[in-house]
Parts: structure tokens; sequence; C-alpha cells
């Protein structure tokens, strides 16, 4: 399977979106859907923020890279450790931010406290305010 095929796959994986994924990479988003395709070719300086940004292992990047990625023994094991490594990465990137921001705590505080629907409401509200 060729790399793009990998990468696209990965973040499916990881059930975050294209739009998403090239916010965190800082391109746009019709850039990473033709790179997901083949259409345009991965540039090698952004592999290192690709790695990063889905948190892949090293080892297993290599092997998207070389196509050596077997087949998995348990997939849903898998699919739920690279959730939880990119979920810590995130973490990671965003935690300083957080940390130093009260209206963000105090938002994410309020967001909590709404059931699902209300809380998908005023996120998307926050967002197309933007």
């Amino acid at each position: 399977m060729p790399f793009h095929e990998h990468i696209r796959e990965y973040r499916e994986q990881l059930e975050i979106t294209q739009i998403e994924a090239a916010e965190r990479l800082g391109i746009d988003h019709s850039v990473l859907s033709k790179y997901e395709l083949g259409k345009l070719a991965i540039p090698l300086d952004l592999l290192p923020d690709i790695r990063r940004v889905y948190a892949i292992p090293k080892e297993k990047f290599i092997d998207m890279l070389e196509d050596k990625l077997g087949k998995s023994r348990n997939p849903g094991l898998e699919a739920r450790e690279n959730k939880i490594r990119y979920a810590a990465a995130l973490q990671n990137e965003y935690m300083p931010y957080i940390m130093n921001s009260k209206e963000f705590r105090l938002f994410m505080s309020k967001l909590n406290a709404l059931d699902k629907k209300e809380a998908k409401k005023l996120l998307t509200e926050a967002i197309k305010n933007n």
C-alpha cells in the first residue's frame, strides 16, 4: 500500500477529520485530501509534522514509508492504542494554553456541564463565530 494510503488509513483510525488534521499540520484540508489520494506528492519536510501530529511511533512510521506494515493481529487494540497516543500528544500540545487561559478553562467547565447535544451546539457556534 502506498504511503499516502497508510496516512489516510491512520487518520481515519484516529477518527479525526481531514479538517482537524490539516489545521494541526498547518495546511489546507484540500491539500491534505490531495496528499491522501496520491494526487499530490507529500513534501519531505512535512513528514516529521505528520508523524508528530498523528503521534505515530518512529518504527511504525518507517514501516509505513517503506510499506513494510504487517497485518495487525488485533486491529481493535491497535486502533485504541493509536487513539490514546494521539490524545496524549494533543493534550501535551495544548496543555500550556489550557493552564494559562482562565477563559478556556471556564468554557470547558460550562461545556462539560451540558448534555452532548447542547455541547455540540455550543462548540459549533463557537467555531463559526471565529
